[in-house]
């Protein structure tokens, strides 16, 4: 990490102090890995390459750091920052050797001691493969794919125990607000950290804060949904948004969600090698009020080794501990995909039989929507733990596929980075459109359920602990 004392004597000689206390206490984070959530004009920029300059002009602790942008052109607005303190404030310019030419992608500075900065994009991958990293900008992290940071960016740190730090302006429900929530978590995830600056926490831009003549202008003239994206720094959504329902600050508790051993418990399986794998753990309680108190979301594993590593088993060669339950842990049925047979097939062979009657799209869309609707006693019926942070962001950014130009809204969702809220959706569509919820004994032979559910629901009612681990 950044030494504080470097980092106050470098400040000081390029003549750079911070526009508030909130900045400043955002440069002194000892947080591994920072989010930075943004407004317009807030300085994501300046923040980024000022913490550069102070790791250039650092001949103690010599290492190779990148800024990594969406493309070369949002790459270099840190890499401006940092070409200026170092050539022209603290005048090394005749001791570096620097390249800076954004049309050919050539942004590159070395300084004597063997320290390399240098800007790559993100749109060419092949570029991100095979360095060991200091420290990494991430510049508007939002616009980058999740796998930029998970496949290329994140390994590059291990080695010297790197640190990133990811300057963004929010886009929609992404990737980039689970890793803010994540920083949220800091009790559970101790090396990230994530703090909101709307535009008008700026003071020398904005001295009226939030009253700001130029913030109240710009807030008369353009939609709440920009508005709230791109100066207040909130995560939102445009339109199309499937289950609009869903609030945070209604559906996720401020504390977790502790499992219950007198309530039913399930898991329910999305299945996928490349996009992730997913299992949530959801209860059931005597009223129906359904708990997602835990999830499971990984990439590139085989259906198998998934199966054992919730079963409890390691997979040494995946580097993948098998997962830990709680005091009296138990799964009392198991639902998953309809269209993954071969993948229950194989699930069953570790965890019992898994149950995949289908029920169509909209059935099930529009029994979630139930569950979310807030009751008469001031609740919602469905709650979902703070610490299911992929769940969470993929909730609030389900969306309706776009029409085609002059053609109808075709019905169905936008088919990327839904995975979990389509686990979700598979159990209310099996629980409680087929299953009947609680009230399973008395109503299941009017209800069409069909094929093995039936079977099952019959010889297991009321529940039994099926699973157990």
């Amino acid at each position: 990490m950044i030494d504080p004392e470097r980092r106050k004597f470098i400040f000081k000689k390029i003549g750079y102090e911070p526009h508030s206390q909130e900045q400043a206490d955002a440069h002194n984070s000892e947080a591994r890995f920072q989010i930075l959530c943004c407004g317009r004009r807030w300085g994501k920029t300046t923040f980024g390459g000022n913490e550069l300059t102070v790791a250039a002009a650092d001949p103690t602790d010599p290492g190779y750091y990148w800024i990594v942008g969406p493309n070369y052109v949002q790459g270099e607005k840190e890499f401006r920052i940092l070409y200026q303190n170092l050539v022209n404030k603290l005048k090394l310019g005749g001791n570096i050797k620097k390249q800076y030419n954004v049309n050919q992608g050539q942004m590159r500075i070395e300084m004597p001691w063997g320290t390399i900065i240098e800007v790559k994009s993100a749109d060419r991958k092949d570029s991100l493969l095979g360095e060991g990293l200091k420290g990494v900008i991430m510049a508007e992290a939002a616009r980058h794919d999740k796998d930029t940071w998970e496949m290329y960016i994140r390994p590059a740190l291990a080695d010297s125990k790197g640190w990133a730090k990811f300057t963004s302006t929010p886009k929609g429900h992404n990737w980039y607000q689970g890793l803010w929530l994540m920083g949220q978590l800091k009790s559970i995830h101790p090396d990230y950290d994530s703090i909101r600056f709307p535009s008008w926490s700026n003071p020398i831009l904005f001295p009226g804060g939030r009253q700001d003549p130029e913030i109240l202008g710009i807030e008369a003239t353009t939609s709440p949904q920009y508005f709230t994206q791109e100066i207040a720094a909130e995560f939102t959504s445009f339109v199309g948004r499937i289950y609009d329902e869903f609030n945070p600050s209604i559906h996720v508790p401020n504390s977790d969600i502790q499992f219950n051993p007198l309530w039913r418990n399930f898991w329910v399986f999305d299945y996928g090698f490349a996009d992730a794998f997913v299992c949530l753990d959801i209860m059931v309680d005597p009223e129906d009020n359904v708990y997602v108190w835990r999830e499971y979301q990984e990439k590139h594993l085989s259906t198998y080794e998934h199966g054992l590593i919730l079963s409890g088993k390691s997979v040494p060669d995946k580097g993948k501990l098998g997962r830990q339950n709680p005091e009296g842990f138990h799964v009392d049925c198991m639902f998953g995909d309809p269209r993954g047979a071969d993948q229950a097939a194989t699930l069953a062979i570790v965890l019992g039989q898994v149950f995949s009657e289908d029920v169509g799209w909209d059935r099930g869309i529009e029994e979630v929507k139930r569950w979310l609707k807030v009751q008469s006693n001031g609740k919602p019926k469905l709650f979902v733990d703070r610490k299911c942070t992929e769940l969470i962001r993929q909730m609030e950014n389900l969306h309706m596929r776009q029409p085609k130009e002059g053609r109808n809204s075709p019905e169905g969702q936008h088919d990327y980075d839904d995975h979990g809220p389509d686990a979700l959706r598979y159990f209310f569509s099996q629980y409680f459109v087929l299953g009947g919820g609680s009230r399973l004994s008395d109503v299941y032979g009017s209800i069409g359920l069909r094929g093995e559910a039936k079977t099952f629901f019959q010889q297991n009612t009321p529940f039994t602990r099926s699973v157990e681990f």
